[in-house]
């Protein structure tokens, strides 16, 4: 497994590649979902390439957190792990991937956070028979998407939902989707608490 660096150019080439990647295997989407925070970015700049090229698609963000997101977002860890050197940083990514793998194994992963919709877009997916794409940075259990994924597909039947992502981390994760451009590759994005860069 290796670990990359995305930033500035490098990550808006990323999300152009992957909107790339999606338009042409000739599916158009009538809803984008992004799935904050990461999946938010890279949904905003795979939306915009898709809609200079195929798409006049509604865009949206739904959030939802595993217990451990919170935890980093309060402590300190941003300006110790900014401080340490990058091999350093690569090898606890790594090490962090193969400790969720095995807890996995274990303990479900747990969400926090409401899926919920505008009244607008409610409204469009009660319609029916739309594309729906979900959008995230990255695939860890999966459990994530697989969660937002089926709350579309129960509260607003009718409609297709496919998925895409910038990368998948884990080796098994309970979600297989759509359309992605890396796996068994950890991406360092510039949110990352770990970025040095952004």
């Amino acid at each position: 497994m290796k670990v990359i660096n995305l930033y500035g150019d490098s990550f808006v080439k990323t999300c152009r590649d992957l909107a790339t990647q999606i338009n042409e295997s000739g599916e158009v989407f009538d809803v984008v979902v992004g799935i904050q925070t990461g999946g938010g970015f890279v949904a905003r700049e795979v939306y915009k390439t898709l809609k200079d090229i195929s798409t006049n698609a509604t865009y949206v963000e739904v959030k939802i957190q595993r217990g451990g997101t919170r935890a980093k977002e309060v402590s300190h860890i941003k300006t110790i792990l900014r401080k340490l050197p990058e091999f350093l940083l690569n090898f606890l990514r790594i090490l962090e991937v193969e400790f969720l793998e095995l807890k996995a194994k274990f303990i479900k992963p747990v969400r926090h956070g409401d899926i919920s919709f505008s009244a607008e877009v409610g409204q469009l997916l009660s319609e029916g028979n739309k594309n729906i794409l979900l959008i995230d940075d990255c695939i860890d259990t999966g459990y994530t998407i697989k969660m937002i994924k089926d709350y579309i597909e129960e509260n607003f039947s009718n409609n297709k939902v496919k998925t895409a992502v910038v990368t998948i981390a884990h080796r098994h994760p309970i979600i297989e989707v759509d359309y992605k451009l890396f796996n068994r590759v950890l991406i360092r994005f510039p949110w990352a608490n770990d970025a040095k860069e952004k």
